[in-house]
């Protein structure tokens, strides 16, 4: 976190104005193309594969932050309306300086991987602001499949078992995508994050001890 504060001091003159709407709503379109015009291949060009990068299709590694998900027309919209109600949501609480610092160090980090794995994703970019909007507003509700109200942390700890298991049971690349695309939950919550973890691992034990001495 100290390194983010440095960063945000020295590009604190910097005027930056709301943009992740226009990112969703880039995603949408080319959601829309793909749909309507599969012929053309659109999300083939803007996904990012290094070789053909090492040939010359630079702009493949900006393009491939604004890869739709590849779903029914439903669940890509489903989709979509997530990943705007979170990232306007810490667009909104940050400020947009910081937003675009934790969104820039996560397609760093994708870069990265991808440069390790060949291929890149923005799934755990975006599954960064999810993780970072879980840790802010833990108790807000989200309805389940429309019917069933969950609160945010109870969603971040199913992903996050997810990810382990992903972790532990998935191939390098997979591993390698997963740790540096998470890069910017890192540097902004990891102190957080181990506080939260040795409070719930003290309060574990306090109850472990309470009971033992009731037993006895």
């Amino acid at each position: 976190m100290k390194i983010v504060n440095r960063l945000e001091r020295k590009l604190y003159r910097l005027q930056i104005h709301p943009f992740f709407k226009y990112i969703i709503f880039t995603m949408a379109g080319v959601y829309a193309l793909q749909l309507f015009f599969p012929s053309f291949g659109l999300i083939g060009l803007l996904s990012l594969y290094m070789p053909l990068v090492y040939k010359g299709e630079i702009w493949r590694l900006l393009t491939f932050l604004i890869v739709p998900p590849l779903q029914s027309p439903l669940y890509a919209l489903l989709h979509l309306y997530f990943y705007y109600f979170i990232g306007t949501a810490l667009e909104n609480k940050w400020g947009q300086l910081r937003f675009l610092l934790y969104f820039i160090i996560g397609a760093l980090g994708a870069l990265i991987a991808a440069l390790l794995t060949q291929v890149g994703t923005n799934y755990y970019l975006f599954m960064s602001m999810f993780f970072a909007f879980a840790l802010i507003y833990p108790e807000q509700e989200m309805m389940l499949f429309f019917v069933l109200p969950i609160k945010m942390k109870w969603l971040a700890l199913a992903n996050a078992l997810l990810f382990i298991y992903m972790f532990i049971n998935g191939n390098w690349p997979s591993r390698v995508s997963l740790i540096f695309s998470l890069l910017n939950l890192i540097l902004f919550f990891g102190g957080d994050m181990l506080n939260l973890s040795r409070n719930y691992i003290a309060q574990w034990n306090r109850r472990r001890v309470f009971k033992n001495a009731q037993r006895k």
